[in-house]
């Protein structure tokens, strides 16, 4: 049994109602019974490009007077109509409460870093800390002598030296314990969230931040998985969107990943259930042909007559 489909004006309606912001602008004009372009940006707080656009898609719902203002025309009254049954769900404690299970149920997959990826942090912190401060500083204290610090005065050289080396090594693990605990907060606050339309990432110790991809702005992700990586087992996914330059740093990284084919693979099916674009889903009547092409195909068909008349003789 096949579905109907909604007509075009009914589809139109719905698509014009489903922004927040042109729920406002509706309410408003309904609200004050017309609201003129000027009431609009200040109430609203936007640039006019952002107005104009989000006019022209409450077009049928909206009317512009000749005075400049906006009313509601009769189907934007009932569209007001449909937003006041739709509120009024909210009235109904139980209802909330089912929807709110229902959007807790939305999330497909949530998942951290791995373990491992904590190790890999320990690891190059280490490495860090002793490459490029212990190792400086210890050569520097041999071939410099650092009596004037006057923590180790007396003694030969080698001693003084030997006793520096003792006291930079305690004070540069204490900074290493210290990285790798920051290192360790910060990664459990890490958070990835596959959800059917897009994906989250929330990550930050003072300042959260949440970082969301749609997966329609998706255009290319990347599996990168360095030595240590290699030795560990995991990968980062780096997912590429179009709105970024190409010098940016990518809108999303994945850390500490055990089967980044695997995920991959679930978000393109995804990504695959999503409708085509609009401009692919809009039926163009033959009627719009340009009168050009039409003519071209006339000229075609009218030589390949001559042709066939021609043979025939």
């Amino acid at each position: 049994m096949s579905v109907p489909e909604l007509p075009f004006e009914s589809e139109w309606v719905l698509k014009a109602i489903s922004h927040e912001l042109r729920r406002k602008i509706l309410r408003l004009i309904a609200k004050n019974n017309s609201q003129s372009y000027t009431e609009l940006l200040e109430k609203l707080s936007l640039t006019t490009g952002k107005l104009n656009f989000h006019l022209k898609k409450l077009t049928g719902l909206i009317e512009k007077q000749s005075d400049g203002s906006y009313v509601l025309s009769s189907i934007g009254k009932e569209s007001i109509e449909i937003l006041d049954q739709v509120q009024s769900i909210s009235e109904d404690k139980e209802q909330v409460d089912y929807f709110k299970s229902i959007a807790l149920g939305t999330s497909l997959k949530q998942f951290e870093p791995a373990i491992e990826t904590k190790k890999k942090w320990y690891f190059w912190t280490v490495i860090s800390y002793f490459a490029f401060v212990w190792c400086p500083l210890v050569i520097i204290m041999t071939i410099v002598d650092v009596r004037f610090l006057g923590i180790v005065s007396s003694g030969s050289k080698s001693l003084r030296v030997l006793a520096y080396t003792g006291i930079l090594t305690a004070v540069v693990v204490v900074f290493i314990l210290l990285t790798c605990f920051l290192a360790k907060k910060y990664l459990e606050a890490i958070n990835y969230e596959i959800l059917d339309t897009e994906i989250t990432i929330s990550k930050g110790l003072i300042v959260k931040t949440r970082t969301v991809i749609p997966f329609r702005t998706i255009t290319n992700i990347v599996i990168k998985q360095g030595p240590v990586d290699f030795l560990l087992g995991i990968s980062r996914v780096i997912i590429q969107t179009a709105g970024e330059s190409a010098n940016a740093e990518p809108e999303g990284k994945l850390r500490g990943i055990y089967y980044a084919k695997d995920l991959i693979e679930e978000i393109l099916n995804l990504v695959r259930l999503l409708d085509p674009p609009s401009y692919l889903r809009e039926k163009v009547p033959l009627s719009t042909t340009p009168k050009n092409i039409t003519g071209l195909y006339n000229k075609i068909l009218a030589e390949l007559q001559k042709i066939d008349e021609k043979i025939t003789e």
